[in-house]
C-alpha cells in the first residue's frame, strides 16, 4: 500500500475499524465524554474562583485573593497536561484499532504512562514553533516597513514622537493615538500570519506522526519519536495533506463548532439580542458547543484517527528479517 493511494488507505482503515475487537465505539465515547466533562469542570471552577476573587476586596483578604488568583492561573495548565496525556492514550487506541488489536476504555490510560516522553515532545515542538514565530516576527516587520501599507504607521507615529519629545504622557497614552497606531499596524499582523503559516505548516507535517511513534516504541523517547516522524514524512508531507483534504468536512465542522462556542459574542454583531444575561449566554453557547463536539467525535473521530494510524503503518519502516539463501548453504 502507498501513502499516495488515499482511497486504499481509507478503505483499509474502515475494514480495520469494523473488524477491531473490543468496543471502539465505547472507547471514543469515553474519550470524548471525559474531555468534554474536564473542559466543563475547569470552566465552572474558573468561574467560581473569579466570583470569589471579586468578593475578596480589601487588604485583609490580600493573601486569599492571591491564592485564588494563583489557582485560577494554574488551572488551564493542569487541564492542558491532562488533555495531553488523554490525547496520547487515544492515539494508542487508534493504533491498536488499525492493527485489529483489542481496545478497551482502560487503554486510554496508557497516555499517562507515557507522560514524560509526551511532555518532552510537546515542549520541544513548542520551542521550535516559538523560534519560527520569533523569526517570522522580524521578517514580517521588515516586509511591513518596505511596503506602502506602512505609510499609515509612520503617520500615526509622528504625533507620538512629538509627545515623547515633550514628555507629555497624556498624549502618548490617549485612546485616539493608541487606536490609530493599532489600526496602522493591522497589516503587519496579517503579514506575520502569512509568514508564520508558510514556515510553520511544513514543520507541523514533519511531526504529525510523533504520537504514533511514541505509542509504538518499546522504549519511547521524545527526540527519537521526532526523528522517526521526520524520516517518515520526508517527501510525504504533500501526500498526507491530500489525505487531510479527504476529511475537509470534519475540519469544517470543527471550525463551526469553535465559532458556536463564541455565539454570545457573534450574535450581537448581527443585531441579535438574547433575553438573558451575558453570563448565561456564555454558558449556554459553551455547553452547546461541547455537546456538538461530543456528537462529532462519537460520529467521526474513530474513522479519522484510524485512517491516520493506517497511514502511519504504511509509512513505518518495516523490520528486515535476516535470512540465509539456500544457494549460500550449498556453497559452504
Amino acid at each position: 500500500m502507498d501513502i499516495r493511494n488515499r482511497s486504499a488507505i481509507r478503505q483499509a482503515a474502515d475494514r480495520a475499524l469494523a473488524e477491531a475487537p473490543g468496543n471502539p465505539k465505547r472507547v471514543v465515547l469515553v474519550y470524548a465524554g471525559a474531555s468534554s466533562l474536564l473542559a466543563l469542570l475547569v470552566t465552572l471552577i474558573s468561574f467560581a474562583l473569579s466570583s470569589q476573587i471579586s468578593n475578596t476586596g480589601g487588604l485583609h483578604n490580600f493573601g486569599l485573593r492571591s491564592m485564588l488568583s494563583t489557582g485560577q492561573s494554574i488551572l488551564p495548565l493542569v487541564q492542558m497536561l491532562l488533555i495531553l496525556c488523554w490525547n496520547m492514550g487515544y492515539a494508542v487506541c487508534a493504533l491498536r484499532m488499525a492493527r485489529r488489536q483489542e481496545t478497551q476504555p482502560r487503554t486510554l490510560l496508557e497516555g499517562f504512562r507515557l507522560f514524560g516522553p509526551v511532555l518532552r515532545a510537546a515542549l520541544l515542538q513548542g520551542l521550535i514553533y516559538f523560534a519560527v514565530a520569533f523569526a517570522a516576527m522580524y521578517l514580517s516587520s521588515f516586509l511591513f516597513m518596505l511596503l506602502p501599507v506602512s505609510d499609515a504607521f509612520y503617520a500615526a507615529m509622528e504625533p507620538l514622537m512629538g509627545a515623547s519629545a515633550s514628555l507629555d504622557p497624556e498624549a502618548l497614552l490617549s485612546d485616539a493615538a493608541l487606536s490609530a497606531l493599532s489600526s496602522a499596524m493591522l497589516p503587519m499582523f496579517f503579514i506575520f500570519l502569512v509568514v508564520f503559516c508558510v514556515a510553520a505548516v511544513p514543520i507541523t507535517y514533519q511531526y504529525r506522526m510523533v504520537s504514533f511513534c511514541l505509542a509504538d516504541s518499546p522504549k519511547p523517547g521524545a527526540l527519537a519519536a521526532m526523528r522517526e516522524s521526520r524520516a517518515m514524512m520526508r517527501r510525504n508531507r504533500i501526500a498526507l495533506f491530500r489525505l487531510d483534504l479527504c476529511f475537509w468536512w470534519y475540519y469544517l465542522l470543527q471550525v463551526l463548532i469553535s465559532m458556536l462556542c463564541y455565539g454570545d459574542l457573534l450574535l450581537p454583531m448581527f443585531g441579535v439580542l438574547l433575553p438573558w444575561s451575558d453570563t448565561v449566554s456564555s454558558f449556554v453557547f459553551y455547553g452547546v458547543s461541547l455537546a456538538a463536539q461530543l456528537a462529532l467525535y462519537c460520529f467521526a473521530l474513530n474513522r479519522v484517527q484510524v485512517t491516520y494510524a493506517t497511514a502511519y503503518e504504511v509509512l513505518r519502516p518495516k523490520p528486515q528479517e535476516n535470512s540465509v539463501a539456500l544457494g549460500n548453504i550449498f556453497n559452504l
